[in-house]
């Protein structure tokens, strides 16, 4: 059952709240002199310099009707779907998936790529989490309300959906034979492996970083995040941007260290070395400097333009497709792959977020924002829902190959969705609307409380 090798990371994209009454502490301040136009704009974007004059600035055209930002929803439903979509290919063997006219398409050649949305979720992360002290200054974040929200946000459904892992191959296996089917038992966890899960340091050793589900070990390195988190929080008071630059540069130093040192070696030993916080700081990083960015972008109206939205956003998507398809992607022991995926995700981040209304509009509509807004309940079950039922069509309707995958993609996605839609109703929204922030009277634009 469990996906080995690079299988799903946790994309609980984080719980954001938003200043009222504030566009933010920092904004754009172009050096008088400076030549405009496009140029000009995007060195705008990267300037940090403190503009008190500026603080109630926003651009009301581009503010959201609701406390949600649909638009990122909409990216990580499409990064959930995108790793689904990944796994289900692995359960179904692989095939090619033929499309189009005269099947001269093979969708796997994207579909294999899907552990590429594991990336973006950090980068979500980092973004959601950061995008409230962009707005004001971090001694006025506290680390006990910061705890609490972690707490209620992500355990319950953590917890319910570890429950979930165990009992449902007993309940299936009872069912199946109550239908005078053959069934194995399945093999119950053992007391390390729940306790470990229970006490999320179970990313941390080879018997048990994939014990349960194969997608719960990144539920340990989120959890390292959240610790970690305060410090940063207290060198970004006292350091600025200069914190953001150092973490990430010693993230990317402790992987290139650890690379070289482990060459040749077992690749299981590295990877669980490169979930670890420092492993991964780089992504994390990378969306926490895109809500800055963001962030000085919405306090200069004048850099809401099309071409530079659309630009960001299709030169990130270029340039992540050119990390997985290059040399770089194939080797495991160097963090090039994942550097090149932090940026041009950030970059995509940025796009979306400074682009025109009439620019997001697809992403404001159709399915993709619902499931973003259900994808950490998705993210929690996918994995054993989608196996059992591969493995139900496979072994009592004997569907094998590409059509048990498009099975899994239309019949098996609608049952994840539905028993997702289920989890987020009983263990996620009975604890959201405790740390859900009050209605802004200004027309600024926050980031919501997303959830990957």
């Amino acid at each position: 059952m469990q996906g080995q090798g690079r299988t799903l990371e946790m994309a609980s994209v984080l719980h954001a709240k938003s200043d009222a009454g504030s566009v933010g502490d920092y904004s754009v301040s172009v050096a008088e002199g400076r030549a405009t136009g496009r140029w000009s704009k995007a060195w705008s974007l990267i300037s940090l310099t403190p503009d008190k004059e500026n603080l109630n600035q926003s651009c009301p055209s581009l503010a959201p009707k609701n406390k949600r930002l649909s638009e990122l929803d909409s990216i990580r439903g499409a990064a959930a779907l995108w790793v689904y979509a990944y796994h289900v290919w692995q359960f179904g063997g692989s095939p090619a998936l033929l499309c189009g006219i005269g099947g001269g398409l093979d969708l796997s050649s994207v579909v294999k790529h899907g552990p590429a949305g594991v990336d973006l979720f950090m980068v979500l992360s980092g973004f959601c989490l950061f995008w409230p002290l962009t707005a004001k200054e971090a001694v006025d974040w506290s680390w006990q309300a910061y705890a609490l929200k972690r707490v209620r946000r992500i355990l319950p459904a953590y917890y319910g959906a570890l429950c979930y892992s165990i009992l449902l191959p007993i309940l299936l296996v009872g069912a199946v034979r109550f239908l005078g089917w053959h069934a194995n038992v399945q093999p119950v966890p053992s007391l390390r492996q729940i306790l470990t899960h229970v006490f999320l340091v179970h990313s941390l050793f080879r018997d048990t970083w994939n014990g349960i589900s194969g997608a719960f070990w990144s539920m340990g390195l989120e959890a390292q995040f959240y610790v970690v988190f305060p410090g940063v929080v207290y060198a970004w008071n006292k350091y600025g941007i200069s914190a953001i630059v150092g973490v990430a540069g010693a993230s990317l130093l402790f992987r290139v260290i650890t690379g070289q040192l482990m060459m040749g070696g077992d690749p299981l030993d590295h990877f669980l070395l490169s979930i670890t916080f420092l492993g991964r700081w780089m992504q994390f990083a990378a969306g926490m400097a895109a809500a800055l960015v963001v962030r000085r972008a919405y306090a200069q109206c004048s850099l809401y333009t099309p071409g530079l939205g659309v630009a960001l956003v299709v030169g990130g998507m270029a340039l992540s497709w050119l990390g997985l398809c290059s040399g770089v992607a194939e080797d495991v022991f160097q963090p090039w792959r994942d550097l090149i995926l932090a940026v041009s995700y950030a970059a995509l981040l940025i796009g979306v977020c400074i682009s025109p209304k009439y620019v997001r509009a697809p992403l404001l509509t159709g399915p993709l924002p619902w499931v973003g807004k259900v994808s950490y309940s998705f993210f929690l079950i996918h994995q054993p829902t989608s196996w059992y039922f591969m493995e139900l069509t496979r072994k009592k309707f004997n569907v094998h190959g590409a059509n048990q995958v498009w099975l899994g993609y239309s019949i098996g996605l609608v049952v994840t969705l539905l028993f997702a839609s289920i989890f987020y109703r009983l263990l996620e929204k009975p604890f959201l609307g405790v740390l859900r922030p009050l209605r802004t009277t200004t027309p600024s634009r926050p980031v919501p409380e997303n959830v990957g």
